[in-house]
């Protein structure tokens, strides 16, 4: 099996491991134990609207291009309605055209039902038509949705979507990065060797419940 393929089954595997364990379930704060968390709300004009924001942070610490510098979830409620804004930073500017499937994506792992594990994750790569949010289903492989992206600056890219497409209870990003001759990446054996960094370290970062999907992914996909 390439590398590759073997880090990200062994990520995932992690994740649910980590869901599993108490302590985790019951961390105090937006985010779970080895993250730095920062949580604000706004309420808007007349009281119509409530957006609340949360910044992780991650250190300076993985080589290659996709070092994540910090991951951002805000969740707006208005007039009935509700949308969830993703956006994930590095600790250094990149080429969106860049990225692609196999050794250059960012991705977060969304536990959508809250038992161990994630139903579905949404990679960023891009396409012809820019830099594109895939959501995928974890248990077919399948593309179910297909969201654009916005880039806030040269370091960061952002997605906008409803809890019934990008929704979770819990998450976590990871960052995949390589190219030939870069700083800590390069081939073994034949096989890429990828760079990759997670955000957070360990653990999940938890999500208000106006973010839940009501349908859990696992019966609709």
């Amino acid at each position: 099996m390439p590398v590759h393929s073997r880090r990200r089954s062994l990520q995932v595997a992690m994740a649910a491991f980590l869901l599993a364990v108490p302590v985790l379930l019951t961390a105090s704060g937006p985010t779970a134990q080895g993250s730095a968390g920062d949580s604000r709300s706004r309420i808007g004009s007349g009281g119509r609207s409530v957006t609340t924001t949360t910044v992780t942070t991650d250190p300076d610490d993985t080589a290659g291009a996709l070092d994540l510098a910090a991951v951002e979830h805000r969740i707006r409620q208005a007039h009935g309605a509700v949308r969830v804004r993703w956006t994930v930073r590095t600790q250094h500017g990149f080429d969106p055209a860049t990225l692609q499937h196999r050794h250059r994506r960012f991705t977060v792992e969304l536990d959508t039902d809250g038992e161990p594990g994630a139903e579905r994750n949404v990679r960023l790569v891009a396409s012809r038509t820019g830099v594109v949010a895939e959501v995928v289903s974890n248990a077919t492989r399948d593309v179910v949705a297909r969201l654009s992206t916005s880039r806030p600056d040269r370091r960061s890219l952002a997605f906008t979507g409803n809890p019934e497409e990008v929704g979770a209870r819990r998450y976590f990003w990871y960052s995949d990065f390589h190219a030939r001759g870069s700083r800590g990446c390069g081939r073994d054996d034949g096989f890429a060797v990828i760079c990759q960094d997670s955000a957070p370290e360990r653990g999940w970062i938890r999500l208000d419940s106006p973010a839940w999907p009501t349908t859990p992914s696992r019966t609709r996909w």
